[in-house]
């Protein structure tokens, strides 16, 4: 299914801040933000990349990328050295006050239209610096690209909305594409703490920085280290039956779930501050979901998948397949977003 303007303005409906961000490199992210750009055509968004897009091929295995497409009107936030190489005629606007190995990192205006490379945002902070300083200059919504691997444009503190791009680059099968893609939804979209015991220990976590266990009368408990890694493969003689919960304010790896996973078969909790933080195989976290319920700070808001049914490699899938599968996916799931094959 293609997306139409109508989709793309309901997209931006209530979001100011959009994020696409992909399962895989070459899943289509690029693809996808042409084809927003192309129907935003006459509205006057923000544009910025964690990372480099745009470039005429990939960095890593060298194969052509498509370029980004900009308009009249738009804004872009990019380094000096990356506006040289795009053929899009730009006016400067502001800088964010910061350098690159490209250049000095700037906000400009686009005049006529052409491609353009993004480029000079690589931290949390430079990223919300770009989204604040297109906001102070009247830009009401903003198109985050996402770098590959990294999920962190869809945290809500970042962005109000994301579409997650698939394909398949990750695989021949229908079904081994849904069920990565879902794995992802679902780490993205994971409930909120639903007991105020359960909140206020996930606050004390993120305010401590150190990973705390805890049970449903209120008590906490410490593990011996601020690595969450070391503090439970150090600290497995504190758990009890009672502590049902335990928040960590970091990165949840293969190796945090495996020593969650050798636990006893106590009903459990693990808290997180969002998905974003779970960076583990899809079969540990399945394990562990079958054991522990997830839950999470926030949750991020999901608003489209788009697909590509074939990969560079030049393998395929069938598109209505695809798409009827990852549509009952998010039905199941209870997921209000739309399926879309961003080259329609």
């Amino acid at each position: 299914m293609p997306l139409t303007k109508e989709d793309a303005d309901a997209l931006l409906d209530g979001v100011c801040r959009l994020a696409i961000v992909g399962v895989a490199k070459n899943c289509g992210k690029t693809t996808t933000l042409n084809a927003l750009l192309a129907h935003l055509a006459n509205k006057p968004v923000g544009l910025l990349s964690i990372g480099i897009d745009g470039e005429p091929e990939d960095m890593l295995v060298g194969t052509p990328k498509p370029s980004i497409i900009v308009r009249e009107g738009h804004h872009v936030i990019t380094a000096q050295g990356a506006l040289e190489s795009s053929s899009a005629r730009v006016e400067y606007v502001a800088s964010l006050g910061f350098s690159t190995p490209m250049g000095e990192v700037v906000l400009a205006k686009v005049r006529d239209p052409g491609a353009v490379l993004l480029a000079g945002l690589r931290h949390r902070g430079d990223l919300l610096a770009g989204l604040e300083l297109l906001e102070s200059h009247g830009v009401e919504a903003t198109l985050i690209d996402g770098a590959y691997g990294r999920t962190m444009a869809a945290h809500a503190d970042i962005s109000d909305g994301f579409i997650l791009s698939t394909g398949a680059i990750l695989s021949s099968s229908v079904e081994e594409i849904v069920a990565h893609t879902m794995m992802l939804v679902d780490s993205l979209t994971l409930p909120q703490p639903n007991q105020p015991w359960q909140q206020r220990l996930l606050e004390q976590t993120l305010e401590e920085q150190r990973a705390l266990l805890g049970t449903p009368s209120g008590e906490v408990q410490a593990l011996p280290m601020n690595s969450a890694l070391l503090g439970l493969s150090r600290g497995r003689h504190l758990w009890t039956k009672q502590h049902t919960a335990i928040a960590i304010p970091g990165l949840v790896s293969d190796r945090v779930i495996e020593e969650l996973l050798a636990l006893d078969d106590t009903p459990r909790t693990l808290l997180v501050a969002d998905g974003t933080a779970l960076k583990a195989s899809r079969k540990l976290v399945e394990r562990l979901r079958n054991q522990w319920e997830i839950r999470a700070m926030a949750r991020s808001n999901l608003r489209a998948i788009s697909y590509n049914p074939t990969s560079i490699a030049g393998l395929g899938v069938d598109a209505e397949s695809l798409a009827r599968a990852l549509r009952e996916q998010l039905s199941q799931r209870g997921v209000d977003a739309r399926v879309f094959d961003p080259e329609k």
